[in-house]
C-alpha cells in the first residue's frame, strides 16, 4: 500500500487513520502511523484523527508521533562553522534584518504566497489553512500569523525546514531563494515579534551516528540551518528519542540549548495550536558552541550535549 493510498480521503470524507482512530482500533492506528500516515489531514468535519480519537490511548499515540516529528531532528540541522562562514553569515543576517523591518510587509508576504506556497507547497496537506494564515497576516499587518502557520497542524514546517536544510546559506538571499529569506527575515526581525523573545534553556532531541558524533567536540561551534522547535521541558525531547532509533549505530542525543541573545529565539507557547508543548523556536543561522558532552549512566547510547549561544 503506497503512502498516497494510506493518506487518501475516501468517499466518507475521512482517511483510514481517521476511521481507525474513531473506532478505537489502537493497533491499526499504530500500524498506519508507522507506515507514514499523516495525522494532520482534516476530514470533512474539519477534524484531525486526533480530534476523532475514541479514547485517550489513541490520542497519546498520535501525540507521540507528532512530538517525534517536531522535537527530534538529525545532523542535517547543523553545520560546523569557520571564520569565513561567520563573516558570510553576518552579511546575510544584515540583509535578513532589512527584510524584517521592511515597511512593505504585505508585498513580502504576498511574494512568499505566490512564489513558495502556491508553487512548491501546493500539494501539502492543509495548504489552504496555511495560506489563510499568510493572508490574515497581510490583512492585519501582523507577522504573528506567519508564526501560527509554522505551528499549525500541517506539513508546512516540515517542508520549510527540509528546504532550508538543503540550502547553501551563501545563496540564501539570491533571487531564487527570496521566499525563504523573506520568511526568515520577517519572523526573526519584525518589531512586532520582539515581545516573544526568549532567553533561557530549552531542549531538543537529535538522532545521529558515531561518525557525526566524532565531529562534535567540546569547543566546536555549530550553525543552525533551520528553524528548531525546542521545548522548555526536557521530557518532550527525551521521551521520544529511544523509539526513533532505526539502527544500532544511531545515538540518542538530548541537546540542551542555552540561549543568551533575545533576538535568537521566540517563545511561541501562547500562539501555538499546542500550548502544552511549551515550544521555543530557535531561529535559523544562530551559532552555538558545544560546551559539554556526557553519556548517561543508564544508557550508553544516550548522550546529553550542552550548547551555549555564541556572542
Amino acid at each position: 500500500m503506497s503512502l498516497e493510498e494510506i493518506n487518501q480521503v475516501e468517499q466518507n470524507g475521512s482517511t483510514a487513520l481517521h476511521v481507525a482512530a474513531f473506532r478505537g482500533h489502537e493497533k491499526i492506528v499504530e500500524l498506519l502511523l508507522e507506515k507514514g500516515a499523516y495525522y494532520t489531514i482534516l476530514n470533512k468535519y474539519k477534524n484531525t484523527a486526533y480530534n476523532e480519537a475514541a479514547n485517550g490511548r489513541i490520542k497519546r499515540l498520535i501525540q507521540y508521533y507528532r512530538y517525534a516529528a517536531r522535537f527530534i531532528g538529525d545532523a542535517n540541522e547543523w553545520i560546523i562553522t569557520t571564520n569565513v562562514s561567520k563573516f558570510q553569515v553576518k552579511t546575510s543576517m544584515q540583509k535578513l534584518e532589512a527584510y524584517g523591518k521592511d515597511p512593505n510587509f504585505d508585498q513580502l508576504v504576498t511574494y512568499i504566497i505566490e512564489h513558495y506556497l502556491e508553487k512548491d507547497l501546493q500539494d501539502i496537506n492543509n495548504i489552504i489553512n496555511i495560506k489563510q494564515y499568510f493572508e490574515q497576516a497581510i490583512h492585519e499587518k501582523d507577522p504573528v500569523h506567519l508564526l501560527k502557520a509554522y505551528t499549525a497542524n500541517s506539513d508546512f514546517y516540515l517542508k520549510l525546514n527540509f528546504h532550508l536544510a538543503q540550502l547553501n546559506y551563501e545563496s540564501l538571499t539570491d533571487q531564487k531563494n527570496l521566499s525563504y529569506a523573506y520568511y526568515i527575515g520577517l519572523v526573526s526581525f519584525h518589531p512586532k515579534l520582539e515581545t516573544l523573545s526568549y532567553i533561557g534553556t530549552t531542549y531538543r532531541g537529535m538522532i545521529i551516528n558515531n561518525d557525526n558524533l566524532q565531529q562534535y567536540k567540546i569547543g566546536k561551534q555549530i550553525l543552525i540551518k533551520t528553524f528548531l522547535s525546542t521545548s522548555k521541558h526536557i521530557r518532550i525531547a527525551s521521551q521520544f528519542c529511544k523509539t526513533n532509533q532505526k539502527s544500532s549505530d544511531q545515538l540518542n542525543v538530548i541537546c540542551i540549548y542555552e540561549i543568551c541573545n533575545c533576538k535568537s529565539a521566540l517563545n511561541i507557547e501562547d500562539i501555538s495550536e499546542f500550548p502544552d508543548d511549551q515550544e521555543v523556536l530557535i531561529l535559523p543561522y544562530t551559532r552555538f558552541e558545544i560546551i559539554d558532552i556526557q553519556y548517561t549512566r543508564s544508557d550508553t547510547s544516550r548522550i546529553e550535549m550542552k550548547l551555549k549561544q555564541c556572542e
